[in-house]
């Protein structure tokens, strides 16, 4: 997929996730003699101290190098900003306020990053989710607090109710006058009939992720939950509820099943 991307890419920097532990150095330095341009480092938002050795790899192999605090909402935004001095003193470029679960409000989105740009001399990024039908507002106000990176995704390709459309976004943008050269009808034309096809469904809000949004959860803990629901009688928005209380994060899906025994146990 890498490869195809390289080739195909004409004006476009082609960036890579990792999430350490699950992608290593051996896996980023390969990208890097491909011909990658950036990789996006994403860890816990309380845990950037295990991304020194990403970073300091990426800046080595002449990468630019992105910190990402996933799930920012669930910590204050104090806490982020220390974290994101953390990435800055291992080398990143830009550091990203991530609200993986898509649980934030506008006023959410715009602390985070403003503490971010006070705290570090490197941008400020901000990526969304749309669970709760804000993605594009809460990345306008982060514009507004000082974000100088932002995201998108055509017709919201993306977990849970996907992130901010790309399409509706650069069409806000040039109603602020901020996107003057972007070409809207040619975007909305790309999600329409290339991306929009190549799903059997379409990023709607529905049920499941108005609940992880609402909750707070990753939308990787849905099939979980649905299973254990399942198993013990439950409503698996119960569950997810009751994760989100307790802040759960990703990797501790089996969690999930402690979690429904104990719910099953009080009815």
């Amino acid at each position: 997929m890498l490869a195809e991307a390289l080739r195909t890419a004409k004006r476009a920097k082609i960036a890579v996730l990792l999430v350490p532990g699950i992608g290593t150095t051996k896996e980023l330095l390969r990208a890097a003699g491909m011909g990658l341009h950036i990789v996006r480092i994403a860890v816990h938002c309380t845990e950037a101290d295990i991304s020194q050795q990403h970073f300091e790899a990426a800046k080595k192999a002449g990468l630019e190098a992105v910190g990402f605090l996933m799930m920012a909402h669930s910590q204050p935004p104090a806490v982020l900003a220390e974290q994101a001095k953390l990435m800055e003193s291992y080398g990143a470029d830009c550091v990203y306020v991530v609200d993986s679960a898509g649980a934030m409000l506008p006023h959410d989105a715009a602390a985070r990053v403003a503490a971010l740009c006070e705290a570090i001399s490197i941008p400020v990024g901000f990526h969304a989710h749309n669970n709760l039908g804000v993605a594009v507002g809460n990345t306008l106000a982060t514009l507004e607090a000082g974000a100088s990176q932002i995201d998108g995704t055509l017709r919201s390709l993306g977990a849970g109710a996907g992130n901010a459309p790309t399409e509706v976004l650069v069409a806000a943008l040039k109603k602020l006058g901020l996107a003057p050269d972007y070409d809207l009808f040619r975007l909305a034309d790309l999600a329409e009939e290339v991306v929009a096809p190549l799903r059997p469904s379409q990023m709607i809000i529905d049920r499941d992720s108005l609940v992880l949004g609402y909750a707070g959860v990753y939308s990787s803990f849905l099939l979980h939950a649905r299973h254990a629901a399942e198993k013990f009688g439950l409503d698996p928005r119960e569950i997810l509820i009751e994760m989100g209380q307790r802040q759960a994060i990703a990797g501790q899906e089996d969690w999930l099943l402690d979690v429904a025994v104990e719910l099953a146990q009080k009815k």
